[in-house]
């Protein structure tokens, strides 16, 4: 039976949409996405109110504007889930203009508090560039293809309604399929999703930066020192300049080294696709895929396997998620404390710039989390007396990397070894307070920050926990 309907607006009117309710949208087509303003608009001219909106990730470009508009119109009252966004929607929450407190959660914390009835979603909208008229979806082909499709299996698996929007409509049954029929109430065809080169990220480039090669130098000499780089290891580690920095040079020690990693994950990039090509890790698990290289892998190796949220990070998924089983992951700050708890939500200044992410998942998990930020940005030290938001607490962190050295978290008794491994190797190891003194002699120590007082964010730890806020803004000077 084909569940086609004509237009968005008539599959939401099917769906029962209702003042008061949720609505639940993912990010996989990321700074791509030219569909959730189309979604957003449909829900503000259909005259709807008092929407509670639940994202894997923040709003993010012309999007967030839309959705911006939705709050300030009382469209939108509440955000849940993954984040803010970097434009728009953040900036009109800060300004206190949202009636509820937005709920702000990690990738693993999100399919926990959908199960557990915490968040919840009336009506979701799932975006596949492939799709079946029965409803099977994947995300590996057609022209909007991202690859994997495991944040929209939340969405899927706790929606009580769910329309499919696609660009690549099948007239045969489709295969492999990420989200089957059974979870889809209608499906919508529209000409575009978005932007297939912002939807892969366009290239990511390992950083040519010096201050960035440097750390990301040190980064890798810790994992050879850690002892953890051994055949059968689990690693992840992100898309940013760092990140692929020391990829490659991983890259290149396990290969000098004759070194077959298990299995690497995340969000995947084309570092870890050449990676396990040439024999350096059996498999790869996917949640997201972050460029060109990863989506065509998706596609067509076997050992490249997509994986939900929920596998990925979810604490309380029976027999454990793969986060558990991390040996490393490398991590990246906007802030750190004394304390080692790190920021990831907002800038120095308190602006809110992006979610948690997986941030939280992977330290908590993984055996060892490196964290990798410069020692200041535009001046401003990076490591502080107390971070600005706390985003991932500092019994989940055991290493810091900046340029002018490392700072090993020793209040965990599991990282005596660690410390002395890193110091046999002839790192540039300090107490974080050292590192601190070393970097305020060379940006001084600013004021503090002075933050509004109307709490605009509850921060959730992976658990559901409130860990801390996001406020409005007020006025500072340095």
């Amino acid at each position: 039976m084909s569940k086609v309907v004509k237009s968005l607006q008539d599959a939401v009117k099917l769906c029962g949409l209702q003042d008061g309710m949720t609505v639940s949208i993912t990010h996989n087509l990321r700074l791509g996405d030219q569909i959730t303003g189309e979604v957003l608009r449909t829900i503000h001219d259909m005259g709807f109110h008092d929407i509670r909106l639940n994202s894997s990730g923040g709003v993010m470009g012309e999007n967030g504007r839309y959705a911006a508009k939705c709050i300030e119109d009382g469209v939108i009252t509440r955000i849940d889930g993954g984040g803010l966004g970097k434009t728009g929607v953040a900036n009109t929450i800060q300004r206190g203009n949202m009636k509820h407190i937005a709920r702000l959660t990690t990738h693993g914390g999100r399919p926990k508090l959908f199960a557990d009835g915490f968040y919840e979603s009336d009506l979701a909208f799932i975006y596949a560039p492939c799709c079946d008229k029965r409803g099977n979806c994947n995300g590996r082909t057609g022209n909007s293809a991202f690859g994997s499709m495991g944040y929209a299996m939340t969405d899927a698996r706790h929606a009580k309604k769910v329309i499919v929007i696609t660009d690549g409509l099948s007239e045969a049954p489709i295969w492999p399929i990420s989200i089957d029929q059974t979870y889809v109430d209608y499906v919508v065809e529209v000409e575009n999703l978005g932007d297939p080169q912002k939807i892969a990220g366009a290239a990511l480039r390992i950083t040519r930066d010096p201050i960035s090669l440097l750390i990301s130098e040190y980064a890798q000499k810790i994992l050879e020192a850690s002892g953890y780089i051994k055949d059968g290891f689990t690693m992840q580690a992100g898309s940013g300049g760092i990140s692929l920095a020391v990829t490659s040079m991983l890259k290149e020690y396990m290969a000098k080294h004759q070194v077959c990693g298990e299995w690497g994950m995340g969000g995947i990039t084309t570092a870890f696709i050449e990676m396990m090509h040439q024999g350096l890790f059996k498999a790869l698990y996917d949640v997201q895929c972050f460029d060109t290289g990863a989506i065509e892998s998706m596609a067509k190796d076997p050992n490249h396997i997509e994986i939900s949220a929920s596998m990925y990070a979810n604490p309380d998924i029976p027999g454990g998620c793969l986060v558990n089983d991390l040996d490393t992951v490398i991590l990246s700050a906007t802030e750190i404390d004394v304390n080692f708890n790190v920021n990831v939500h907002t800038d120095s200044l308190g602006n809110c710039i992006a979610g948690a992410g997986g941030h939280g998942d992977t330290a908590q998990g993984a055996k060892l989390s490196i964290v990798c930020a410069p020692a200041y940005r535009s001046r401003l030290p990076m490591i502080l007396d107390r971070v600005t938001c706390i985003s991932t607490p500092g019994e989940n962190i055991d290493v810091f990397v900046c340029q002018l050295g490392i700072a090993v978290n020793t209040a965990l008794a599991k990282n005596a070894d660690l410390f002395l491994r890193l110091k046999d190797a002839k790192l540039p190891v300090y107490d974080i307070h050292e590192l601190q003194f070393m970097i305020e002699k060379k940006t001084g120590k600013p004021k503090p920050i002075v933050l509004g007082n109307k709490v605009v964010a509850d921060i959730l730890w992976r658990d559901g926990t409130v860990i801390d806020h996001l406020y409005t803004l007020g006025d500072y000077s340095f």
